[in-house]
C-alpha cells in the first residue's frame, strides 16, 4: 500500500512540475496590414494621413517629431528563463521638415542587434559613508521633537 502511494505522489509531482514549465508565448505592439502600409505615397501622404491610415505611432523619436516607428513582437518564454523573440517587425516611417513622408522603411529580426549596457557606475563626487555611518549618522543632528508652530502663552 505505501509502495502504491509513493509512486502515485512521485507521478502526480512529475507531471505538475512539467506542466508547469510550459512555454508562455507573447504577442506585443500592433502591426498593421501589408496593404496599408504600402500604400504609403513618398511625397504625397503626412502625418496626418499616415495617422489615419495606421493610427498613432509606438514610439517617436526623441529629439525631432520626424520618425515614427510601428512595431510587433512576438516571443517565448520557459518558466523563468529569459524572453526569446521569434519574431520582430518594425515599420519607421520618415518625415521631411515640411510634413511629408520621405520613406518607410521595414525592419525585421534580421536586423536587430541586441547591445549590452556597460556596466561600470558612473563616479559621485562626496564622502563614502560606511553603512553604520548611515544607520547612525542621524543621531543627536536634529532637535527634540514637536510641533515647531506652538508659541509660548498658548
Amino acid at each position: 500500500m505505501k509502495s502504491t502511494t509513493k509512486t502515485i505522489l512521485i507521478v502526480t509531482m512529475t507531471i505538475l512540475a512539467l506542466s508547469a514549465c510550459t512555454s508562455r508565448k507573447f504577442i506585443r505592439g500592433y502591426m498593421a496590414d501589408e496593404k496599408v502600409v504600402s500604400s504609403i505615397r513618398p511625397q504625397v501622404d503626412t502625418h496626418d494621413s499616415v495617422k489615419e491610415m495606421l493610427g498613432s505611432p509606438s514610439s517617436v523619436a526623441t529629439f525631432d517629431n520626424d520618425n515614427w516607428y510601428y512595431y510587433s513582437k512576438k516571443s517565448e518564454s520557459l518558466a523563468f528563463f529569459k524572453e526569446n523573440i521569434t519574431e520582430l517587425n518594425i515599420i519607421a516611417v520618415r518625415f521631411d521638415s515640411d510634413g511629408y513622408v520621405t520613406i518607410v522603411d521595414r525592419y525585421t529580426l534580421d536586423d536587430f542587434n541586441n547591445i549590452e549596457p556597460v556596466g561600470k557606475t558612473t563616479p559621485t563626487h562626496g564622502r563614502e559613508l560606511s553603512f553604520i555611518q548611515e544607520l547612525f549618522g542621524n543621531i543627536g543632528r536634529f532637535g527634540a521633537g514637536g510641533p515647531s508652530n506652538v508659541q509660548p502663552g498658548n
